[in-house]
């Protein structure tokens, strides 16, 4: 492909993107008049194009064109939404203003070579609009707890948890911070998780679906949340034996999928072993989940906290040195250090 013939498929790809977000924005506004609306499919097709060509003048004339031409554009569209607005009786959102301007970012993208990134960011974008009625009704039904929870999950996993040292402590290097606390951020994750499973699913199928997810994570964090609830609540105990039981059970079809990956001779004669295991833990945690047919009791309404932070913090404190094993110091040989509690998950 020569360049000129390159040159025709990035704009070739930016047209497309403007038009796809430009088909959801119109479908959304199809009850508008025509010039009531902050642009249409024809407009964000061209200005996805408008992006992509002056990506392509920009390398030969200078970024600055670029920045300039942003501008513009954002001009542009802000003047018809304040037009709008002063004929608009009703509040009118930013979102096709910003959509807007994305979209010229996007055919920029393209026009530079960067076709996957703005593909994929345009799908995105286009199910963002898209789901709109669905995510303010998640919004409406979010209580403040619950935010407050969320906000709490992504301060001590997307701020506190990269800032820990990564390296040993005290005797034998044995304490991790970092692994320590990623320890808490497990079982406060899961705990998360749980709440708003037992909440939109019901006490039988969001402990179902809580034990899935907690096996695939961490087993022995689900254990140890799930141990702490029972413990309050001993109605529930049949339903959280199901989900630490069906968590424990993952790990034997996932041990085979590794297997089977890695090594495949080792798949044979590894299937009937796990198979048989597998069934001897999930036999037990049917028979719990279906003798709890009838017992909807209310479990969503009595899980009233979104995040045991206080809990996972001592649990994954004391979790953390459960995971070594006894040390045996020579006294012609190095301390043995301790095993990572990741290698007892």
């Amino acid at each position: 492909m020569n360049d000129e013939q390159q040159a025709f498929y990035y704009l070739g790809v930016a047209l497309a993107l403007g038009l796809l977000i430009g088909v959801e924005r119109g479908w959304k506004a199809r009850e508008q008049a025509e010039g009531r609306r902050v642009a249409g499919v024809r407009t964000y097709g061209l200005i996805g194009l408008l992006g992509g060509a002056t990506a392509l003048l920009a390398q030969h004339l200078g970024p600055l064109l670029m920045g300039l031409m942003f501008v513009a554009v954002a001009g542009a569209l802000t003047a018809v939404y304040v037009v709008n607005l002063t004929h608009d009786e009703e509040d009118v959102g930013i979102t096709s203003l910003v959509a807007g301007l994305l979209t010229f970012v996007l055919g920029a993208l393209a026009g530079v070579g960067k076709v996957a990134i703005a593909g994929a960011t345009a799908v995105i974008t286009t199910l963002l609009l898209g789901y709109k009625p669905l995510l303010h009704h998640w919004v409406g039904t979010l209580e403040g707890k619950e935010l407050r929870a969320g906000l709490k999950l992504l301060l001590i996993s997307v701020v506190l948890l990269p800032v820990l040292p990564n390296r040993g402590f005290g005797p034998w290097q044995a304490l991790n911070p970092y692994e320590i606390w990623w320890m808490v951020v497990l079982i406060a994750a899961i705990s998360f998780v749980g709440y708003f499973a037992i909440k939109i699913g019901g006490a039988r199928n969001g402990t179902v679906f809580t034990g899935l997810f907690g096996g695939l994570a961490s087993s022995t964090a689900l254990t140890l949340h799930f141990s702490r609830v029972a413990r309050g609540d001993t109605e529930l105990a049949p339903m959280l034996a199901t989900g630490i039981l069906l968590a424990c059970g993952t790990m034997f079809p996932r041990m085979l999928l590794l297997a089977g990956v890695l090594n495949v001779q080792l798949l044979r004669p590894l299937l009937a072993p796990a198979l048989i295991m597998a069934l001897l833990v999930y036999a037990p945690a049917l028979f719990y989940w279906w003798s709890m047919r009838h017992s909807e009791t209310g479990a969503a309404a009595r899980l009233s906290n979104p995040l045991e932070l206080k809990t996972a913090v001592s649990c994954g404190g004391a979790r953390f040195p459960a995971g070594h094993r006894a040390v045996k110091v020579s006294p012609t040989l190095p301390p043995e250090p301790f095993l990572s509690w990741k290698g007892t998950l």
